[in-house]
């Protein structure tokens, strides 16, 4: 990838100030006495033991969840033993790096100058959830950075007509649908369709031999649950997510009165967020119906002293969920209409308060407050406070949809070849940003403002260049698009 920079600028200066200033930034923050929260009792994580020292197995046996976090844990364990903490870490930070050198391309081949799209990419990487995510070890921050990257590699292949540009973008998509549920072959399946709309001379059967491999990847994680544990999906948890948006939204004694009736499983009965142990029960099961390893019969992780969620018991439970759940949405349409639009709200609401514990000493940004508290509390009441709160200047998101959409058509009918790149990547931010905020509020509910940030940078580039142009349009200058330099 590369940027044309103004005269006498080469692209390797604009990356070592890009790498400079972060460094800085970090290294301040550091001595600030930011912390790094490595904690491995995440819901979505195997036994920290279990993945030192039997990671394939460990891996392989885990349904729960995707396992691009398991796999990356076990790695940090193995290679760095006690000092996995820091070395975490300092992949947090290469991860942020890239981000914010991802969003720097996008900025420019989008068609801001060098010195603004550095300005606003900076900026971006010191804004609180940045910080406080990057310092958090959650699936935040490398999924963002991920995405950033693919839709970089996917301007740079459709610029370049390079078939190795288009492995790797799809290569990258295939580790985001590899570690978060949300993007999942549907999504790959989006960029794939959007990629052969785009790809122009680029014969289709080269875009599609470049793609098969990582699909395939991809492809195999689902054919390995389908096979092992009945389920052709990413995870097995998905239904504990949806029941949040409908069969957990009933009054209580509105769902036992649908447990009695048959009309729902007893596993309605139970929290989402149960431990096996009370999972058993309504279950009504003396033992499991397959001779499953240690990894799914195990009550406890012990390592951690924290609930085992890939247990066989929450397996069977989330099989039984999937059906009480549509069959919720076919029987309350309109409840459910409701709940989606209760998430859509709190889906802007402030990214660093997105933790049921927020504020309290138990909720994971403590450490992170002690610290930046004063900043992020100024921040939400800025950007949270106008025009309307607590969405804030997201309130002004749909207007920058609509205008990209617009834009994107406009620049995707011109014909110069640059004009119709920049049009596809804005089609491409539009559409993750898009698929993103759909798909967290109609099957998930709770902590969705967190699920913003994956979409953050993507939304940063959509209102960059919104601004962009409505300042050309209120100087009379000359047009962004004229003044533009050809990534």
């Amino acid at each position: 990838m590369s940027t044309r920079a103004p005269a006498g600028v080469t692209r390797w200066q604009e990356l070592a100030t890009i790498v400079v200033l972060f460094a800085a930034s970090r290294a301040a923050l550091r001595a600030a006495g930011l912390p790094f929260a490595f904690s491995l009792d995440w819901m979505w994580l195997a036994d920290p033991a279990d993945l030192q020292h039997d990671l394939l197995r460990t891996t392989y046996y885990f349904h729960a969840f995707p396992p691009g976090m398991n796999l990356l844990t076990g790695l940090l364990l193995k290679a760095g033993g006690p000092q996995a903490p820091p070395l975490a870490l300092m992949v947090f930070w290469a991860l942020g790096l890239v981000l914010v050198w991802s969003l720097f391309y996008l900025l420019r081949a989008a068609g801001l100058t060098s010195r603004v799209a550095l300005v606003v990419a900076t900026a971006f990487s010191l804004l609180p959830q940045t910080l406080y995510f990057e310092h958090l070890y959650l699936y935040e921050t490398p999924v963002a950075a991920l995405l950033c990257l693919s839709l970089a590699l996917f301007h740079a292949a459709l610029t370049r007509r390079s078939w190795a540009l288009w492995l790797a973008c799809f290569s990258v998509c295939a580790a985001i649908g590899l570690t978060r549920a949300t993007f999942h072959l549907v999504w790959f399946g989006l960029m794939l369709v959007a990629a052969l709309a785009c790809s122009g001379p680029l014969p289709a059967r080269r875009l599609l031999a470049a793609a098969a491999a990582p699909a395939m990847l991809l492809l195999a994680l689902y054919a390995k649950n389908l096979v092992v544990f009945g389920t052709f999906g990413a995870l097995t948890y998905g239904p504990a997510a949806f029941a949040n948006v409908t069969v957990s939204r009933l009054p209580a004694e509105t769902r036992s009165a649908w447990i009695r009736d048959g009309r729902l499983s007893p596993s309605a009965a139970v929290s989402p967020y149960a431990s096996a142990r009370e999972y058993l029960g309504p279950l009504g099961s003396g033992g499991p119906d397959h001779e499953w390893p240690e990894v799914l019969t195990r009550l406890d992780r012990p390592s951690v002293h924290a609930p085992n969620f890939n247990h066989w018991a929450i397996l069977d439970a989330n099989r039984r969920r999937a059906h009480d759940a549509w069959r919720y949405v076919w029987s309350q349409p309109l409840a459910y209409l409701s709940t989606v639009a209760r998430g859509l709200h709190d889906f802007f609401t402030p990214t660093t308060e997105w933790h049921p514990r927020t504020g309290t000493r138990t909720s994971p940004h403590h450490g992170h407050r002690r610290v930046l508290g004063g900043y992020e509390d100024g921040f939400n009441q800025v950007v949270h406070g106008f025009p309307v709160g607590p969405a804030g200047l997201y309130a002004l998101l749909p207007l920058a949809m609509v205008w990209t959409g617009v834009h994107g058509s406009r620049l995707r009918r011109a014909a110069d070849p640059a004009a119709r790149a920049r049009g596809a990547l804005l089609w491409m931010c539009l559409l993750n940003v898009a698929y993103v905020v759909s798909v967290s509020s109609a099957l998930t509910f709770g902590e969705s403002s967190r699920y913003r940030f994956q979409v953050e940078p993507l939304i940063w580039v959509m209102g960059a260049i919104a601004i962009a142009k409505l300042v050309d349009h209120v100087r009379g200058g000359p047009s962004l698009d004229a003044r533009q330099r050809t990534p």
